[in-house]
């Protein structure tokens, strides 16, 4: 932190020193050999409308090559429509590196109702350090001229004109470039320009266009015109993948294959032949302490990622070319070229094959339409062969664990390798990583109506896991608050229950975090429904269906790409529930889903199983109505709702309801009438002349047993059922008890009936009487122990 704040002070010194600098611009008239246009081009036969605060009337850009290197002119001029254009005519930027270029301004003016009125002369110039990448610590010494124009109005057209002059020494004299040609707003002209040595070989691509260049050749120049009239402007939907680039552009090269590339690189990354003392020493201890070449590299890889902290400075050829390991291990700090370089020093010297692969993090595959040059990359990785296996390794991921099987290897698309033979791009895949297991668990077993405790174990591998380490690291507290947050958009009254628990298994490189939640508010009382009711959330899976903005885009929807999911959801109620099973399952070229409910072993708790995964990184524009579609068949299947009421206790799916324990107790209710059936039947048919008694008897043997199933399986909760239950058993011991004495000696009741009788009146065996007279509290045991079970359950 200190070297950093150190770093701060370096460069506010700079800013300083640039401002007061005489020769970090001049002014100067341009180039004999620029084409001069007019501010203000021609009208077009279909203008394209006006919209916004600015109308764009040219960009105009001519570049010329020679022996000594290369100048670029720039001449912009624009209209404002309204107040807030204004205020962006009338600030000017021009960004340069004043380490190999040097800026020319050749002219500021506002032309107002025709009149060209001059503002160089009197304009105040602020050359500035604007370190734009200071946010990922990377220092590049560029510099930002800034003009802030007075006395602009409504309806003025601001132009100006300048030119770099200078090429990166760290390419050797070659060039390559690359000119937009069509933007997110209408250009009412572009002119691009090039100028080139006939005696130097050039290659042309053009992106997203058609347009070839007028070609003529003079002076021993060969020139090439791009130019365009009422270029519509084209803004991309939100959410477009980062390789997604639909602009016209034309890129120029002396590159003129990727294996001249191979050959500009492989020397800037060439390991010295002798290392210092300290590296030395280091790489000693690594060959001393580790036999195997799959720890080794893990181990050299950690070494760099964890002792060489990142920071960048990439002023002029640094921002190519890294600096000697050497002297990135003494003072501890380098970019991504610095540690890539220092890590494949270390391996090569404990015998492991490692070569440099340049990448881009941005355009990743768009990258194979790209003509060779440097400029296509801004990244660059270890690419090592290890028992025969490929990985590729990022020396910059400082929250990186695991052992080299486990470790997460990013792919992006393509990567140049740097090693002699190297002729073309290499696909880099397949891609690892992004995978997620969540299991939550509602503990609803205090009663219908109590709070509910809410636990989530989250368990992410591969990048995610070194992010969520990244995360853990900068700010814990933040990342609890914002978990719970996000749980909270689902259940209002969410409350914290304890600290966040982590677990980090480095081997695997598996990262787990354990949150714990008190909802109180969990039952809702319906009162039309006379019920309590619950919603479950599958909050994690839920996240990753949401559907697009609109269903017509112009731009592919961008996918979170590898990422795989699996959610388990267990609720656990207070009393027996009858769930019936459900699956969902959805196919789309996109993803895969399947959603499934299923009853717990003990009846007394609902299990959820959802499961997603990403089959590709993006959508096309022409793909999106069936994507939404499914998208919205996978959100139907998710979450699930729970009701208790007098009446019955159950669930209900967000796409189909089901019975709860209502349907077994109804089950049973069918079987005691069957068997009641029976009984009736056999005793009409024993004793026919006695209708009145087999009345009395049935009567009393439906209500008695129709009392106890009832109480047994209802939902109605112990304290509310057992208190009537008791009261009919005892009413109905009493009318039994009366009927007895009715009894003829002809009815095959005769003998059970004679046994109560006898017990009633004292003459029969003395354990009859005696569970006789205490049949009442016989009743209440009973009640009491059944209740017990039911708790214990």
């Amino acid at each position: 932190m200190h070297f950093v704040f150190a770093v701060l002070g370096f460069l506010l010194l700079c800013a300083g020193d640039a401002q007061a600098r005489s020769d970090a611009y001049k002014p100067g008239a341009p180039p004999a050999w620029v084409l001069a246009l007019p501010a203000e081009p021609p009208p077009s036969p279909s203008p394209s409308p006006q919209r916004g605060s600015v109308t764009f009337l040219l960009r105009d850009m001519q570049t010329r090559v020679d022996q000594r290197g290369k100048v670029t002119y720039f001449h912009t001029a624009s209209k404002a429509l309204d107040g807030s254009g204004v205020e962006k005519v009338a600030n000017l930027s021009i960004n340069f590196d004043p380490s190999f270029q040097t800026l020319t301004l050749h002219a500021i003016n506002v032309i107002r109702n025709g009149k060209v009125i001059p503002k160089l002369a009197g304009a105040r110039v602020q050359v500035l350090q604007r370190e734009t990448e200071l946010d990922y610590l990377v220092y590049d010494g560029s510099m930002t001229a800034s003009v802030l124009l007075d006395d602009i109005r409504i309806g003025d057209i601001v132009e100006y004109a300048f030119s770099l002059d200078g090429v990166n020494p760290v390419f050797q004299g070659k060039v390559s470039s690359r000119a937009e040609m069509a933007w997110s707003v209408p250009v009412a002209r572009s002119f691009v320009r090039l100028l080139m040595p006939r005696n130097r070989p050039l290659r042309i691509v053009a992106h997203n266009s058609k347009m070839e260049p007028q070609i003529s050749e003079a002076d021993g120049y060969r020139d090439y015109r791009w130019e365009q009239y009422a270029t519509p402007g084209f803004k991309t939907d939100k959410g477009a993948p980062e390789w997604f680039n639909p602009y016209a552009a034309v890129q120029w090269t002396e590159f003129a294959e990727w294996a001249s590339v191979v050959q500009w690189a492989l020397p800037l990354y060439q390991p010295p032949h002798e290392v210092g003392p300290a590296l030395r020493e280091e790489i000693a201890r690594i060959g001393r302490d580790y036999t195997d070449p799959a720890a080794r590299t893990a181990e050299v890889l950690r070494t760099v990622q964890r002792e060489i902290r990142y920071l960048g400075i990439e002023v002029g050829p640094g921002s190519h070319a890294p600096t000697p390991p050497d002297k990135v291990y003494q003072r501890r700090f380098g970019d991504c070229k610095d540690k890539t370089l220092l890590t494949i020093t270390m391996l090569r010297a404990l015998g492991i094959d490692a070569v440099p692969a340049l990448v881009n993090t941005e355009i990743t595959r768009d990258i194979e339409h790209w003509a060779p040059t440097p400029l296509a990359f801004n990244h660059v990785l270890v690419r090592a062969r290890v028992d025969g296996n490929v990985y590729w390794l990022d020396p910059t991921r400082s929250m990186q664990q695991g052992e080299l099987a486990y470790l997460h290897q990013p792919d992006y698309g393509y990567a140049l390798v740097l090693e002699p033979g190297s002729t073309a791009l290499s696909l880099m895949g397949p891609r690892t990583g992004g995978v997620k297991r969540v299991r939550a668990v509602f503990d609803a077993t205090d009663g219908v109506d109590r709070p509910v405790n809410y636990t989530i174990s989250t368990t992410v591998q591969g990048d995610r896991a070194d992010s969520l380490r990244t995360q853990l690291q900068h700010s814990r507290a933040e990342l609890e608050t914002q978990y719970q947050n996000f749980y909270a958009r689902g259940y209002e009254s969410l409350r914290a229950n304890g600290g966040m628990d982590v677990q980090d298994d480095e081997r695997r490189n598996e990262l787990t975090t354990v949150e714990h939640y008190r909802i109180p508010g969990f039952w809702t009382f319906n009162k039309k429904r006379a019920r309590s009711e619950a919603y479950v959330e599958v909050s994690e899976i839920d996240s990753s269906l949401k559907a697009p903005e609109a269903i017509g885009r112009n731009a592919p929807l961008r996918l979170e790409y590898p990422y795989e999911i699996t959610e388990t959801t267990e609720v656990r109620l207070p009393e027996r529930w009858n769930i019936k099973t459900s699956k969902v399952e959805v196919h789309d070229p996109s993803f895969a889903f399947s959603y499934k409910v299923t009853q717990g072993p003990d009846s007394r708790s609902v299990l959820i199983t959802a499961y997603y995964k990403a089959l590709r990184d993006h959508v096309e524009p022409g793909d999106m109505g069936n994507y939404a579609a499914h998208l919205k068949q996978a959100r139907d299947a998710l979450g699930y709702n729970l009701y208790s009421s007098a009446a019955g206790a159950g669930s209900e799916e967000t796409s189909s309801s089901v019975s709860g324990r209502s349907g077994l107790l109804l089950a049973a209710m069918m079987i005691l009438m069957g068997a009641w059936l029976w009984l009736a039947m056999r005793m009409q048919r024993a004793a026919p002349a006695h209708g009145e008694v087999n009345r009395r008897l049935l009567l009393a043997v439906v209500i008695i047993s129709g009392t106890v199933v009832t109480c047994w399986m209802s939902p109605i909760p112990l304290s509310k059922a057992v208190p009537p239950a008791l009261v009919i058993l005892v009413v109905m011991a009493q009318y039994l008890l009366r009927t007895v004495p009715q009894v003829p000696s002809t009815h095959l009741a005769y003998p059970w009936a004679l046994r109560l009788y006898r017990a009633r009146n004292g003459t029969g065996p003395l354990v009859m009487r005696s569970m006789l007279r205490k049949l009442v509290p016989l009743i209440g045991w009973f009640a009491i122990g059944t209740s017990l079970v039911k708790l214990i359950r």
